[in-house]
């Protein structure tokens, strides 16, 4: 049976081994990343680029066939505007989680009291 050391030793080497192996995948990832970088700092002037394109009459269609995509857009923040009490002053804004999603609430409200069924038996 293999002493404690002779095992240290073995798993020591195979450590040294799975290590070698990621040294590439780490070079690559290292230089990877700065080309996204690279890449995400051109994003605003070539948008900037294409619109003017566009404003001095060239189509999508044609900037397309010169290879230019058309820029990622991205979703504009929008503020909220704040609900006015009647006194005029804006209300205090919703506590932090919100109120929830209000797509497809209507489906959750109960029916009207007339158009409820009379579940209960025998005289009122």
């Amino acid at each position: 049976m293999p002493s404690a050391d002779e095992i240290l030793q073995k798993m020591r080497a195979l450590q040294e081994l799975r290590e070698a192996a990621a040294g590439p995948l780490v070079d690559v990832l290292a230089k990877r990343s700065t080309l996204l970088d690279q890449l995400a700092a051109l994003d605003e002037p070539y948008g900037k680029a294409y619109v003017e394109a566009e404003a001095a009459g060239w189509t999508t269609e044609e900037l397309a066939k010169l290879g230019a995509d058309e820029p990622v857009k991205r979703p504009r923040k929008r503020s909220r505007p704040t609900a006015k009490r009647s006194n005029g002053q804006a209300s205090e804004a919703a506590p932090a989680g919100g109120i929830p999603a209000q797509e497809g609430a209507a489906r959750y409200l109960a029916p009207p009291p007339s158009d409820r069924p009379d579940n209960r038996k025998g005289p009122r």
